[in-house]
Formats: C-alpha cells, structure tokens, sequence
C-alpha cells in the first residue's frame, strides 16, 4: 500500500494541523497540453492551491524522513543522523482519530537551502540525490526538486513552513 503525499505551507504548526482535513479541496489540476493529449510524466510536478489559497505538491515515493532527509544531508553537508535527529525532521503535529492520516513538519534548514535553490542547483543536487544506474539524476528528479524548491520559496517569501501530510 503506498502513501499520498502532500507537500504544503503553514504560518504555523496550528495552522498545518488544519490541513489534516482541509487540504482535500484543491484546484483541478489545469495543463498546457492539448485536450485528449496524454499527460506527460516527465513534467514538472504542479504546485495547486487549495480554495483557502493553501499550495500544495502532490508527490509519490519522497516521504518527508528518509528522502528529504538525505536530500536535505546532500545540500547542506551535514551528517544524515543529525539532519533526522532534528527536532523539526519529520516532527507529528496532527494525526487523525484512526492514524490514516497525519501531518509532520519538514524542517526549516531544507526549506531555506531549496529555496535558495537556481535551476543549476537543481540539477547538481538532483545529481546528489536521486541518481539512477549511470550516476546521473533520473528524469523525475530534477523537475520534482524544482517543484520544491519553487514551494520553498513561495514559503520563505511568506514566513512559513513546509509540512507533508500523509494519507495511507
């Protein structure tokens, strides 16, 4: 069974326990492509927002521990084990009455260095992070990393947080 993954912003951990229940009215997912024209996978994962303006990032496979964590340990040199002993790695700030759902912070050292992020640093960081059997990024991971790092932003520019809510 695998896991939805939303990836959003916050003001503040009060404010990211809402979501728990209120991220489930986001914008329809508009695209640039042709109508009847099969979607792409290899673009750039969109950032929606929900009717109250809250962005979100939909992403499969990059939970907020063990991913962002190595990710955030590739950007900034810093140790793994340190990176996900941090109080903000991964902390719970909600979980539903039945655990199906939950939210959990991203920390604020991984959304800052993403945020400072240009398109070279993508892509050398996605070569850092998410390599494939040549050593090179695959073709998801640098426009997966932009969609962050444009979240991050957004969420810098704002004061805010990041927080992933995982619906299993």
């Amino acid at each position: 069974m695998s896991a939805i993954l939303d990836y959003f912003t916050a003001p503040s951990d009060q404010h990211a326990a809402a979501a728990l229940d209120d991220l489930d009215d986001l914008e329809p997912d508009t695209s640039d492509e042709a109508p009847g024209a099969s979607p792409n996978p290899l673009t750039r994962p969109r950032i929606r927002l929900t009717a109250s303006g809250t962005p979100v990032l939909q992403v499969n496979g990059v939970e907020p521990v063990v991913a962002l964590g190595r990710l955030e340990a590739a950007l900034t040199g810093r140790p793994y084990d340190e990176v996900t002993a941090g109080t903000r790695s991964g902390s719970l700030v909600a979980m539903s009455d039945d655990g199906d759902s939950l939210v959990v912070t991203v920390t604020d050292e991984l959304r800052d260095v993403l945020a400072e992020l240009d398109a070279d640093g993508v892509a050398a960081a996605a070569r850092v992070w998410a390599i494939d059997e040549d050593g090179e990024p695959s073709e998801e991971s640098v426009p997966l990393l932009a969609a962050f790092a444009e979240l991050s932003a957004g969420a810098v520019d704002r004061g805010e947080n990041v927080y992933c809510r995982v619906l299993v």
